[in-house]
């Protein structure tokens, strides 16, 4: 009898261990498939310019640099923001809920793997950051030491991190994970901060803080079920959250889309013509105004390169080539916007010409793109830099008008062909 169960036990074991080399699979092939069309030709030129430039950029910022700069602390600050938001990937599905609950025992083989990949899945971007942070911790300290003990740190509070967002899943109060990501945050910080000052002793008092922190989340979760529905939502959110990136550069139909109000902006939808040649205007405007990803995404390029433009001393051509690289990044983003609606029947119900659609959004792009060359080249003008901001309004109304007019149209036939 003893032998039958131990023999269940181990086949359940490994039916579990099966299941998440299977969804780890499908979970890369996925990431796979739609990098694809992400890492795009024209995309990946665009980056390498913008790349090169931001790095000249970096490298004459970092030689002003003043030695009283606090380059530990901004180092510091960075690294904790990026360490507390690490988290475990379950790549759990709804239906789990079902079916893998009643196993929720024999899951710690499916959870040791999860954790493991998470925190692979998490050195990338903190590898990154510690490239680009070097030199700027170099321009000011001037050794190199202590950003080396840095970059072993970071690895072990990655990996607590993860723990403590583990183990504080267990817990029955959503709000106390907030003041959770504080107090990380503050001991992360502090830990990090002294590391690059040279003064370990401290930071490895403050570190035994967080090794307590650790053990009471991990007393806490003892002995407590899973949360299945919070698990499941979390995974969803990042499931999404990829989907929605995804669906900047082709159809994700897995991709649930949702919309917001944004009733400041109905007066920009005030201003199309009644009438049924402007039907397709209204209704693409309306999803770029109401939609969670186009205006945000139009929003977030053009606060970021209006923010380089301010606090930047550029020259007449680096400023028109950043003009231009920002519309460029936001237009290949916007061109999905033609097929918002194409999972619909009923717009093909409407008696106007197909081509109609494509000629609406064409001037819907125009616009938006203009707007935002306008408003880059406005924040030139205001720094009284005038040649400067001519440069950048001149190339961007004629980038918009080339990039309108023959990429975008190519682009939406190509995409129209394979769909």
């Amino acid at each position: 009898m003893t032998y039958i169960l131990s023999s269940r036990k181990k086949k359940s074991m490994k039916t579990v261990l099966e299941l998440w080399k299977t969804r780890l699979e499908e979970h890369v092939k996925e990431i796979r498939s739609y990098s694809r069309y992400m890492l795009n030709d024209h995309l990946l030129i665009v980056m390498v310019f913008l790349l090169a430039g931001g790095a000249l950029w970096y490298q004459s910022w970092l030689k002003e640099l003043p030695d009283n700069f606090p380059a530990a602390i901004l180092i510091a600050v960075i690294f904790a923001a990026v360490l507390v938001f690490s988290s475990v990937r379950t790549l759990f599905k709804e239906a789990d809920l079902v079916f893998l609950l009643p196993l929720e025992e024999k899951m710690q083989g499916y959870l040791k793997k999860a954790k493991r990949y998470s925190y692979l899945q998490s050195l990338l971007p903190l590898i990154i950051l510690y490239l680009v942070l070097g030199p700027l911790h170099l321009a000011v300290a001037g050794d190199g030491t202590a950003y080396l003990f840095t970059g072993i740190v970071v690895l072990s509070l990655n990996a607590s991190n993860i723990e403590c967002e583990w183990h504080l899943s267990f817990s029955e109060e959503i709000s106390s994970s907030y003041w959770d990501k504080a107090v990380r945050f503050a001991l992360n910080a502090a830990i990090l901060y002294l590391v690059l000052s040279g003064t370990i002793v401290y930071a490895a008092a403050v570190g035994v803080l967080m090794t307590l922190l650790l053990m009471y989340y991990k007393k806490t979760a003892k002995g407590k079920g899973l949360k299945w529905d919070r698990l499941i939502k979390a995974e969803y959110r990042k499931k999404q959250a990829f989907y929605r990136l995804a669906n900047l550069f082709t159809d994700v139909p897995k991709l649930k889309k949702e919309a917001r109000r944004r009733a400041w902006l109905d007066w920009t939808l005030k201003n199309i013509s009644y009438g049924k040649n402007s039907v397709y205007m209204y209704m693409l405007a309306r999803a770029f105004i109401r939609g969670t990803d186009y205006l945000g995404l139009f929003i977030r390029l053009t606060v970021i390169s209006g923010l380089i433009l301010t606090f930047t001393d550029m020259s007449l051509l680096a400023s028109a080539v950043l003009a231009a690289g920002t519309i460029f990044l936001t237009g290949i983003q916007l061109i999905p916007l033609v097929k918002h609606y194409d999972m619909l029947s009923i717009p093909d119900l409407y008696p106007v010409p197909p081509e109609l659609k494509l000629k609406s959004f064409t001037v819907l792009l125009r616009n938006i793109l203009l707007v935002q060359g306008a408003v880059l080249s406005a924040v030139l003008l205001a720094k009284a830099e005038w040649m400067e901001g001519a440069a950048a309004l001149v190339c961007s109304v004629v980038f918009v008008w080339i990039f309108v007019n023959v990429y975008a149209r190519q682009r939406i036939a190509k995409m129209n062909h394979r769909g």
